[in-house]
C-alpha cells in the first residue's frame, strides 16, 4: 500500500469516527454556560451576604472515606477504582464528606464554621434527562451549633438563593429523622440496621405507589398495623401546631424532635421565610448520615421537581477525624436548577452585557486600535479586535453575527481626531464619542448604577 493510499484511508477513518463524551457524560457549551455563571454569580452573592466562604474538597477522596458512612453498597452507585500504587480511590459523590472531612482534620478553623462550595461531583447512575454522571452542585455547610438556629440559617440561605435567581415560588418542605425514629420508638425495637432500612423505604415514599410502599415496609418486617401507623404518621402536613396535635407526645425523642421544629420554625419567622415553609414527616432524606432536622425544596409552579435538599448530620465529622463537630448543611442539583429556570422563562429576560468589537481601517492604525481596546478591557467592558486579516466589511458582519452589542471602528480620522463612531448593532444607532465617552457610556458600573 502507497503512503497516499495509507493516508486518505486513514483521514476516511478519523473523519468517520465519532469522539463524544462517554455515556452519562456532557460538554458544556458557550451558551449554557453564560447562564450557569449567572446563576453561580447570583447564588454566591446570597451566599457570602451569610458570610459563608468557599472551599474545593478534593475530586478524589480513598474509598473508604466514601464507604466510611455511606456503607459498601455505594461502591454500585460511584466511579472507583485503583491508582498506579494500587490504592483504592473514588471520585466524590457529593461535598458533604469532602467538607466534613476537610473541617475534621483542621483545628485552625473557628467555630461556628460556615463553608459553601459550588462543584462537580460524579455518581454511577442510570442517565436520564437533566441528570448526568458528571452533574455540578452548590452546597452549604455550617459546623459548630448543635442549636436548632443553625439548621433554620441554612434554610433561610437556601430559600433566599433560589429566589435570587428567579424561583419566586420557592418552598421548603421540613422534617426531623429524630421525629421519624421518635415515630418508630413508638411502634416498636428496631436495631439500627433495621431502622435504616425503614427510613430508605420512607424516603421512596414520594417515588413509588402508596400499594409499592406497604409492600416494601411488609417485607421490612413491619406489621400491618404498624405500617397503617407509621404512614398515618408520615402523610402528616401543615403547620407545627397541627403536626404536634396529631402526633401527641408518646415519647422522650417526639417531644424533644417538636421542640426543636418549633424553634426553627421561630428563628424562620424572624428571618422573614417562615410562610415559604411547611412541615412534612414525607420528608425523610435517602442518605444513612442524617440525624436530627431534614428538608427539602420545591418549586411550587413545577409541581415535584426537587430543587435543593439537606439536613443535620452530627457525627460525620467524628468519623473522619479529631475534630467531632455537629453540623446541618444543604445542596442543590445545577443541571436541575437550570432545568426549571428555562421552564420558568427566567433566562429569556436576562440582561446582556455589552460586548464591543474595535474594526480596523488598515494596519496603520492597529496599534492604536489595540490600545484602544485594551483600554475599555480595563474599564471592565468586554472588547475584541481582530486577529484575522480581515476586509473592515468582513470584520462587521462578524461583529454582528457573533453577538456583539456595539462596534467601534477606527482609522486614520479617528486616530486623529480622538472621536470613534460608536454603534449599537440592534438599534443600528451610531454616535461619535471620545474614549473616556465610550467608557462613562458602556462601563458596568455606568450600567447598573
Amino acid at each position: 500500500m502507497s503512503s497516499k493510499t495509507f493516508f486518505a484511508r486513514l483521514r476516511y477513518f478519523v473523519k468517520m469516527t465519532e469522539y463524544t463524551p462517554p455515556r452519562g457524560m456532557k460538554d458544556i457549551d458557550v451558551e449554557e454556560m453564560e447562564k450557569r455563571m449567572w446563576v453561580y454569580d447570583k447564588i454566591e452573592t446570597v451566599l457570602r451576604s451569610y458570610g459563608f466562604k468557599r472551599v474545593e474538597p478534593s475530586f478524589v477522596e480513598h474509598l473508604e472515606t466514601l464507604t466510611a458512612k455511606s456503607g459498601q453498597a455505594i461502591t454500585a452507585e460511584i466511579y472507583h477504582f485503583k491508582d498506579k500504587s494500587g490504592r483504592d480511590l473514588g471520585l466524590r459523590f457529593d461535598l458533604t464528606v469532602g467538607i466534613a472531612r476537610m473541617v475534621a482534620n483542621n483545628f485552625a478553623y473557628p467555630e461556628p464554621l460556615k463553608l459553601y462550595a459550588i462543584s462537580p461531583m460524579w455518581r454511577y447512575d442510570e442517565p436520564q434527562a437533566g441528570r448526568y454522571r458528571c452533574f455540578w452542585q452548590w452546597d452549604v455547610e455550617e459546623f459548630g451549633s448543635e442549636e436548632p438556629y443553625s439548621d433554620a440559617e441554612v434554610i433561610a440561605v437556601s430559600l433566599d438563593a433560589m429566589k435570587k435567581v428567579g424561583l419566586s415560588g420557592i418552598r421548603a418542605r421540613i422534617s426531623s429523622r429524630k421525629l421519624i425514629d421518635g415515630i418508630l420508638e413508638s411502634i416498636g425495637t428496631f436495631d439500627e440496621t433495621k431502622r435504616l432500612e425503614i427510613l430508605r423505604i420512607l424516603d421512596k415514599s414520594q417515588k413509588v405507589s402508596h400499594e409499592e410502599l406497604i409492600s416494601m415496609l411488609k417485607t421490612a418486617g413491619l406489621k400491618n398495623e404498624d405500617v397503617e401507623k407509621l404512614l398515618g404518621s408520615v402523610r402528616l402536613r401543615g403547620s407545627v401546631d397541627f403536626v404536634s396535635s396529631a402526633l401527641g407526645k408518646s415519647n422522650a425523642k417526639i417531644e424533644e424532635a417538636l421542640t426543636e421544629i418549633q424553634i426553627v420554625w421561630d428563628e424562620l419567622s424572624s428571618l422573614g421565610v417562615s410562610s415559604m415553609c411547611e412541615l412534612d414527616l414525607g420528608i425523610v432524606r435517602g442518605l444513612d448520615y442524617y440525624d436530627g432536622i431534614v428538608f427539602e425544596g420545591f418549586e411550587q409552579s413545577l409541581g415535584s421537581l426537587s430543587i435543593f435538599g439537606g439536613g443535620r448530620y452530627n457525627k460525620l465529622t467524628g468519623i473522619y477525624g479529631k475534630r467531632a463537630l455537629p453540623a446541618t448543611g444543604a445542596a442543590g442539583g445545577v443541571e436541575r436548577l437550570l432545568i426549571a429556570l428555562e421552564r420558568k422563562g427566567v433566562f429569556r429576560n436576562l440582561p446582556k452585557p455589552n460586548r464591543v468589537f474595535i474594526a480596523i481601517v488598515s494596519d496603520e492604525v492597529r496599534s492604536h486600535a489595540i490600545a484602544l481596546c485594551q483600554s475599555l478591557r480595563n474599564a471592565e467592558i468586554v472588547a475584541e479586535y481582530p486577529i484575522k486579516k480581515w476586509s473592515l466589511r468582513r470584520q462587521l458582519e462578524y461583529a454582528d453575527v457573533a453577538g456583539f452589542t456595539h462596534t467601534v471602528i477606527v482609522g486614520k480620522k479617528e486616530v486623529q481626531t480622538g472621536l470613534y463612531a460608536l454603534k449599537e448593532l440592534k438599534s443600528g444607532n451610531q454616535v461619535e464619542l471620545s474614549l473616556e465617552q465610550i467608557i462613562n457610556k458602556l462601563a458596568p458600573v455606568a450600567q447598573h448604577g
